[in-house]
């Protein structure tokens, strides 16, 4: 939100210096930036333009012979269509610069131009650009612009405001802010309107048709105003926070709402049906053509204004075309209200209609300070002489609110803080923040102001003590106690040992979005999604079930700009409903690992991803993380089932052909899930082993086995090693042959074991006796012949 230092003053002046005050600001929690506006230079002018003449070398252009005073002439080409002789115009003289553009001689077809005239839009006063800008006769030839339009340097503060202070949208907040860093009152005027013999009661009837729908509605007619442009100081206002001009009724509203955060409508009375209004839900379908040309189709959670016929407005939103002010306005009706918060801000998100208006009635409006808006706006316009005012207005408030009541005890606040405030200095900071109190000795009855809709509780009162007293000035304690049962498993720690696993492994880390299609929650059919009951879109109707998914789809993305060996990895939780009651949720954290089916080119040896490698990876997770007793188990689906023990934590397998085709996958993949929270019952973070350091040399010895095919490699290996003595260190399955001249169901196998010791070098008697005692296991158990 953009803030004028100059409009500020008139609130309250302070000495301090930009730079200061945004700091001063952002330690009150408003943070903020500034930006230098510099007025106009000096050598813009008022130019009288004594003769104009066609230009001999080009259709559309004209020589301008102009007095800048100061017994001063020039001539200056311009193109502009309405240029005339006996105009009064602004001129930028050689060596000003308009947006960083500096005006130097020129000569354009063969003349020579001594400076510019310029339009509205150049110099920032209006949009106007279709032309040069005309100035009133009256202006004498030589005088600046700056003070003719009455410029002046700015500094515009640019805030962003936190969605809790909607106190704040307004330069009446933001002053009630430097008033706390001051440490003074700021000025607010009163206003004692000049009214005429006419009730506004006697001209409209207001019905409200839900009290839930609007705290607080008032209303007050002005007669025989005249719709034209704004006066020069009400422009400059506007322009000053980057708004633009209309037209003095709507530039008039405008500016009450950037000034005191109250937003207002006025509609043209004349063109209300009956003269009556409603305040009312939407029927379902009903329409209404807004003033941005666009016709809406209302619903019935939908806050409207309307006659007796038709909508005349989106309530906190958006006007109507039907009842906007033009030119042609004679009568106005100046709306002043406080409508339902959660209402406005479901209508403005619906309709992507997010208003200046909207934004504020989101946060909250003050409802105590809708007549002094109504009074405010028609003091100007009397001060305008632009209407003839009514003598009183409508007010509805059905249920007056009061300020807040919250119970604060000293005591209790320095103990959270940290601080040790006395009476009198917590006192200072209520007055400060215009919060009333009465106590006795440190228990206080506070009274909030209306406008502060964030402070309900205790705790809001203790933030509110922090940031003015200065959260630098609340001493750091170097030492405290706490109780051994705050000490807690960090649930995290699994997750932060894969990561730079499998981060130092070549895996990149995918998030995925959370919010799936009924079509990704298909791909797994083990868990039954989670519908929302009011989803962002038909793409994201579901709380996902698995985190497969996102990253197929990563996958796809990458394979297609040429990513061909690619490995990535994503932590997450993951919902679906209870299968005994579906008003409940089941929830838990998933690893998901996916590889693609390819190789990365090298020029001595291609990296290939396959299920051997895979498993190998997997494996290498689990060593890594010291996890013993880790087993994969073949299932009845060719998947390969993933256990600790007996416990049985995930899977991996490779992608079928359909899921393939879904995501546009041409290559095979595969993707292993591991359920962490079943994981977090073997990790031991602080437990780990560690193995000298082996000096001496080992012995590999080979062998060659035929065995029946209805043996598995695992079960071969598990006798190998409860046979290999704790010398054997290592068994690679190196060479597995099938074929036609080998016995029927038979297989061929060669193995290669290393033997190696800590504490000498392994003898060939030694590793024999070892391997003597494997080959006899292995040919009692499985009747294998050494090859």
């Amino acid at each position: 939100m953009k803030i004028s230092r100059n409009w500020l003053n008139t609130y309250l002046k302070s000495d301090k210096t930009d730079e200061k005050l945004v700091d001063l600001f952002t330690q009150l929690g408003l943070e903020c930036t500034f930006e230098k506006k510099k007025t106009l230079s000096n050598n813009i002018v008022v130019g009288k333009v004594l003769s104009c003449t066609k230009h001999p070398n080009a259709d559309r252009l004209k020589i301008c012979k102009v007095d800048l005073g100061n017994n001063e002439t020039v001539e200056i080409v311009c193109g502009a269509p309405n240029i005339d002789e006996k105009l009064t115009v602004p001129v930028a003289k050689i060596g000003s610069e308009i947006n960083d553009f500096e005006i130097k001689t020129v000569k354009i077809r063969d003349v020579v131009s001594n400076g510019m005239i310029c339009s509205g839009k150049e110099l920032n006063i209006n949009d106007e650009q279709d032309g040069i800008m005309i100035l009133d006769n009256s202006f004498k030839a030589g005088t600046t612009i700056a003070n003719v339009f009455n410029l002046e340097d700015d500094t515009l503060f640019d805030f962003d405001i936190t969605p809790n202070r909607g106190d704040c949208f307004s330069h009446l907040g933001i002053a009630r802010e430097l008033s706390i860093i001051e440490g003074k009152k700021i000025h607010i005027d009163n206003y004692d309107l000049k009214d005429n013999n006419f009730r506004t009661s006697d001209l409209i009837s207001v019905d409200i048709n839900n009290d839930e729908i609007c705290d607080r509605y008032a209303c007050r007619v002005v007669k025989n105003i005249k719709v034209n442009n704004s006066p020069q100081w009400l422009v400059n206002k506007l322009s000053s926070i980057e708004q633009s001009s209309i037209n003095n009724i709507v530039d008039l509203a405008n500016y009450i709402m950037f000034d005191l955060g109250q937003p207002i409508h006025v509609f043209d009375y004349d063109k209300i049906k009956d003269q009556k209004i409603i305040v009312r839900y939407a029927q379902n379908n009903e329409k209404i053509k807004c003033i941005d040309n666009e016709t809406r189709k209302l619903s019935n959670n939908d806050i409207i204004i309307s006659d007796s016929e038709k909508p005349l407005a989106i309530a906190g939103v958006i006007g109507g075309l039907n009842s906007h002010v033009d030119e042609s306005t004679k009568n106005i009706l100046i709306e002043s209200a406080v409508f339902n918060e959660i209402n406005i801000r479901r209508t403005s998100k619906k309709y992507d209609s997010s208003t200046e208006a909207s934004k504020r009635f989101e946060r909250g409006i003050d409802s105590s300070g809708v007549i002094y808006v109504l009074d405010k706006f028609c003091a100007i316009l009397n001060d305008l002489s632009l209407g003839e005012i009514s003598s009183d207005s409508i007010d509805i408030y059905k249920s007056k609110k009061n300020k807040k009541k919250i119970k604060f005890d000293i005591n209790n606040c320095n103990s959270f803080l940290g601080s040790n405030l006395s009476n009198r200095e917590i006192e200072e900071i209520f007055s400060k923040l215009n919060i009333d109190f009465k106590n006795q000795l440190n228990d206080y009855k506070c009274f909030v102001p209306t406008y502060r809709n964030d402070l309900s509780y205790e705790i809001d009162l203790y933030e509110e003590i922090a940031r003015v007293y200065g959260y630098n000035n609340i001493k750091p304690n170097t030492q405290f106690t706490f109780p051994v049962k705050s000490f807690v498993v960090d649930m995290n720690r699994v997750d932060n040992k894969i990561k730079l696993i499998l981060s130092n492994n070549g895996f990149n880390e995918h998030y995925s979005n959370s919010l799936y299609s009924l079509s990704d929650c298909n791909v797994d059919k083990s868990y039954k999604p989670i519908k929302l009951i009011n989803p962002l879109n038909q793409e994201m109707k579901y709380l996902r079930n698995s985190l497969l998914p996102g990253l197929l789809r990563a996958l796809s993305f990458n394979e297609k700009r040429g990513n061909s060996f690619i490995k990535l990895f994503e932590l997450g939780n993951v919902s679906s409903c209870n299968n005994k009651n579906f008003n409940k949720s089941n929830q838990f954290k998933e690893l998901m690992i996916v590889w693609s089916d390819k190789k990365m080119k090298h020029w001595n040896h291609s990296l290939y991803q396959d299920i051997y490698t895979i498993k190998g990876e997997i494996e290498h997770l689990f060593d890594m993380m010291n996890i013993k007793d880790f087993n994969f188990k073949l299932n009845k689906s060719n998947s390969l089932n993933l256990f600790i023990g007996k416990e049985k934590i995930g899977y991996l397998k490779k992608i079928n052909n359909d899921i393939k085709k879904k995501y546009n996958l041409s290559s095979d993949a595969y993707i292993s899930s591991i359920k962490i929270d079943l994981l977090n019952n073997f990790y031991k973070s602080n437990h780990v082993d560690y193995n000298k350091i082996n000096s001496f040399p080992s012995v590999n010895r080979d062998i060659s086995i035929l065995v029946n095919n209805k043996f598995t490699n695992e079960q071969i290996e598990n006798v190998i090693h409860m046979n290999g003595g704790d010398k054997l260190s290592d068994i690679t399955l190196f060479d597995l042959y099938k074929g036609d001249k080998l016995p029927e169901n038979s297989i061929s196998l060669a193995y290669s074991l290393t033997f190696k010791s800590n504490d000498k070098t392994l003898t060939d008697i030694e590793v024999d006796k070892f391997m003597t005692q494997i080959l006899i296991q292995l040919k009692d158990q499985f009747g294998i012949v050494q090859r």
